[in-house]
């Protein structure tokens, strides 16, 4: 896929190159001249604009990708600008960052249904993980309600999926589980990782097994309470 990323500070830097290792083709946009160099052989492509110009986001391929980002972080104004003057040109698809609670109902005001706080979900994981280390990782879908990577309690192993019913006991909706399997080689045994999502069958949790679990913070924390 190809993107733009507006603005390329801490986040839309880090977006632009995990997207870039992954394959894709990304062109970065700021107006900033060291950070257009900075990145320019980690980016597909790097241009030095003032994203707020309309004549100059024209100048660039907007309407050739699959997305344009409007990374901008800390000018409220310049954020605002730009994607007003990206949804008058008519770019299909234009994802926002919200800076603030009054900034993402701005954006809304825009017409713009996709709209990240990189913020909030960094701070959600952090939170979490200082609560319980038992939490790997997390993917706030709302304020209250996550998708959440666990460390199994030891009380599940041994027990299947079935034994466990986290739907019924728990008010959770098991996603998949994490577990380690060996596997041979001519050199030796090695370890790889398998995730399990059919659960037609019932699995049985072995010592390390990781869950993955969508449902509520009440819930998630009752089933946390148990590590």
């Amino acid at each position: 896929m190809k993107f733009i990323i507006v603005g390329l500070g801490n986040f839309g830097a880090s977006l632009g190159t995990s997207l870039c290792d992954r394959g894709h083709e990304v062109i970065g946009i700021d107006e900033r001249e060291e950070i257009v160099e900075e990145y320019k052989d980690r980016l597909t492509g790097t241009v030095c604009l003032n994203s707020t110009d309309a004549a100059a986001l024209r100048s660039q391929p907007i309407m050739e990708v699959d997305a344009v980002i409007v990374a901008i972080g800390e000018d409220w104004a310049a954020s605002i600008q730009t994607t007003a003057l990206l949804k008058t040109i008519g770019v299909k698809r234009i994802i926002g960052r919200s800076l603030s609670p009054l900034h993402e109902v701005v954006l809304k005001g825009l017409g713009i249904d996709e709209i990240i706080n990189p913020e909030f979900a960094a701070a959600q994981v952090i939170a979490n993980q200082l609560i319980s280390r038992n939490v790997v990782s997390t993917f706030a879908l709302t304020p209250e309600v996550a998708i959440n990577e666990i460390t199994i309690p030891k009380m599940f192993v041994g027990q299947t999926t079935s034994d466990i019913n986290l739907t019924k006991n728990f008010g959770l909706q098991l996603v998949a589980v994490k577990h380690m399997v060996n596997s041979g080689g001519i050199i030796g045994k090695r370890q790889t990782q398998r995730v399990e999502y059919n659960f037609d069958q019932p699995y049985t949790f072995a010592d390390g097994d990781h869950i993955v679990v969508c449902g509520g913070k009440a819930e998630t924390d009752k089933l946390l309470s148990l590590l």
